[in-house]
C-alpha cells in the first residue's frame, strides 16, 4: 500500500466532505446563536472535552468542523488551536466560530509535517477525534510520537477512535480489509481496524492509558467507539 498516495487521497476526501458552500456559510452565520455543546456526538465525549476548559493551550489535531475546539473554548480553555490539512475544512471552522461568537479558537491549515515544527511541551490539552484510525499505521505512529513531544508532562490528552471491525464482520458487508486491517472504500482509507490492545501497544512508548471508555453516536445501538484518556510517559 502506498502510504503517501493514501494520505493524499484522504486530504482530498475529507476536505470535500467538510467543505461548506457559500450558501451554507451565509445561512450558518446568519442563524441565531446555537449552543456548541449540542455539537458533541455523545454525552461521554462532551463531558471529557469540557475538562479541557481548565487548560491554557489546547490543540485540536485533525479538527474537522471544529466542534471539539468550540466545546473546549466554551468550557473555559484560554487558547485553542484547531488544525487540519484541508483548506476548506479550516474555512468551515472559521465560519462556525463566527456563528458561535468564539474568538479564542485559532483555525489553521497545516502541512503533513507541521507537528515537527511545533516546540516541545507547547500544549497542556489535546483532543484528536477519529484521526489516528483513518490513516496508515505508520502515519499514526509518527503522529502519536510527535503529539507526545509537544504536550506537557501533565497535559490532558483525549483520543477518540472508531470501532473495531473484524474481517468476518467486514466480509459480511461485502467489503474487504486490505492487509487484514485497512478498510478501503472507493479508493479511500475509511478505517484502520485495530483491537484495543493493538492501539494501546502503539500508545505505550509515549503515553500511559489512564482510562478507556466506550461510546456511541446517535442512532447506534451499542457503545463500541473508543475514548482514550492518556497521560504522557515521563521517561
Amino acid at each position: 500500500m502506498d502510504n503517501k498516495e493514501i494520505n493524499k487521497t484522504l486530504i482530498t476526501f475529507w476536505n470535500e466532505s467538510i467543505k461548506l458552500s457559500e450558501e451554507d456559510k451565509k445561512e450558518i452565520i446568519s442563524a441565531p446563536n446555537a449552543d456548541p455543546f449540542d455539537l458533541a456526538p455523545s454525552s461521554k465525549l462532551l463531558e471529557v472535552i469540557k475538562e479541557l476548559g481548565s487548560c491554557h493551550n489546547v490543540l485540536d489535531y485533525g479538527c474537522g468542523g471544529g466542534w471539539a475546539s468550540f466545546i473546549a473554548s466554551k468550557s473555559g480553555a484560554h487558547q485553542v488551536t484547531a488544525v487540519d490539512l484541508g483548506e476548506d475544512i479550516i474555512e468551515t471552522v472559521k465560519t462556525y466560530a463566527k456563528s458561535y461568537n468564539i474568538n479564542n479558537v485559532m483555525a489553521k491549515k497545516i502541512e503533513p509535517d507541521w507537528l515537527k515544527t511545533v516546540p516541545d511541551n507547547t500544549y497542556d490539552g489535546l483532543i484528536s477525534s477519529n484521526v489516528l484510525d483513518v490513516v496508515p499505521i505508520e502515519t499514526a505512529q509518527e503522529i502519536i510520537k510527535e503529539l507526545a513531544r509537544i504536550v506537557t508532562d501533565n497535559a490532558k490528552v483525549i483520543i477518540s477512535l472508531n470501532f473495531y471491525m473484524s474481517e468476518e464482520m467486514v466480509n459480511k458487508r461485502n467489503i474487504q480489509l486490505v492487509e487484514h486491517k485497512y478498510l478501503i472504500m472507493n479508493g479511500v482509507l475509511r478505517l484502520t481496524s485495530l483491537k484495543d490492545e493493538e492501539w494501546e501497544a502503539l500508545f505505550s512508548p509515549y503515553f500511559k492509558v489512564i482510562k478507556l471508555d466506550y461510546f456511541a453516536w446517535p442512532g447506534e445501538a451499542k457503545e463500541t467507539r473508543r475514548l482514550y484518556i492518556l497521560k504522557k510517559n515521563n521517561l
